[in-house]
């Protein structure tokens, strides 16, 4: 199956000051250790039963991690963030940004990675509670989900975000999400999910992102935009500077693999913008992600020190050489706002 999609991307010289964060990307210093020995992260083959002690854990962790946002989707909402929900027209306030994508569980069980972006805040510390509520509603109107729980504020670069995974089918719908911070809304967003039905082989949604690092910790197997041990954060308003270190991402599921026990696997960038680049199509590195059997990452750099400052569309084709199947993965949804060049 070949999917076909685009991403406007927005580069700019103008230099803004970052804050100084724990959170700043370290994959410069790491990509030789994630890209180079993958191998080291993860396994190659298929595995459905646990047959030793930590594979038995990892089941453990993943059936808890799925009972907690089971509940978690169950929430009663306050009448105040309720209300909002209900109440809530788009343009009429302060807005979140959003970036989501679906993605297979260790176990196999679907969801949807979500990240909002909140705007400027006076006096907002990395790490703050904050309050994270919505509603998720099928294509007949009906609601499937609600959250009304507190989430750490966090930092990359310059954006402070909250996140969570979703636990929704992988259908049509429409999200309202808000923030809130001692009881007051901070902003709030609507997003129309049309997620893809994933196949057990094929590649996901883009990542645009300038914050790539190796986690600390082991992840959980639900946490959003985390991949066998590294960590992506999106940049959902797809805005970069020239300074920036910036990287596509995406998750390849079960490729066929080569004689060599690895997949063989090609890439092809292109922008179209002010300073267009095309390349031929080069060899990737596909690194299997540790807990995460017959899925791999795929990260390639793009250097925007040398584009002129505007509007680009990227697009990346990824080939399996040895099934000799050819996708284009969708891009992540980007906020129309992004898209001015005032926002560069």
């Amino acid at each position: 199956m070949t999917r076909c999609a685009t991403a406007t991307t927005c580069f700019s010289s103008a230099k803004r000051r970052l804050p100084k964060t724990s959170c700043r990307s370290r994959f410069l210093a790491t990509s030789c250790l994630l890209f180079a020995f993958g191998s080291a992260f993860g396994q190659t083959g298929p595995e459905r039963t646990p047959k030793t002690l930590s594979d038995t854990e990892r089941l453990r962790d993943t059936v808890n991690a799925r009972r907690e946002y089971d509940a978690n989707s169950r929430a009663i909402l306050n009448p105040k963030f309720r209300d909002a929900i209900d109440r809530y027209q788009p343009g009429n306030g302060p807005s979140l940004t959003a970036a989501w994508g679906e993605f297979i569980a260790p176990d196999g069980r679907p969801f949807i990675a979500l990240e909002l972006v909140l705007p400027p805040v006076n006096g907002l510390q990395f790490g703050e509670p904050l309050m994270f509520f919505g509603a998720v509603d099928d294509s007949a109107g009906q609601r499937i989900a609600t959250y009304n729980e507190t989430l750490p504020a966090q930092l990359s670069h310059d954006d402070i975000f909250v996140e969570r995974s979703l636990v929704v089918p992988l259908a049509k719908s429409r999200g309202t999400f808000g923030v809130a911070r001692r009881g007051e809304i901070i902003a709030m967003t609507r997003i129309d999910f049309e997620p893809e039905q994933l196949e057990t082989t094929g590649v996901s949604r883009l990542i645009l992102s300038r914050d790539v690092y190796i986690l600390k910790t082991a992840q959980r197997p639900l946490d959003p935009f985390a991949f066998g041990g590294t960590k992506v954060i999106p940049k959902p308003d797809a805005s970069f500077r020239k300074a920036d270190e910036v990287w596509v991402f995406a998750e390849l599921r079960n490729p066929s693999i080569a004689e060599d026990g690895t997949p063989h696997v090609t890439t092809k960038t292109t922008l179209e913008g002010p300073t267009p680049i095309s390349g031929p199509p080069v060899p990737a590195i596909a690194t299997p992600l540790k807990g995460m059997p017959g899925h791999y990452g795929l990260g390639k750099p793009i250097d925007v020190s040398k584009l002129a400052a505007g509007d680009y569309k990227l697009r990346v084709v990824i080939t399996d050489l040895i099934a000799k199947q050819t996708y284009r993965p969708a891009a992540p949804s980007v906020s129309a706002h992004s898209m001015n060049r005032s926002n560069a």
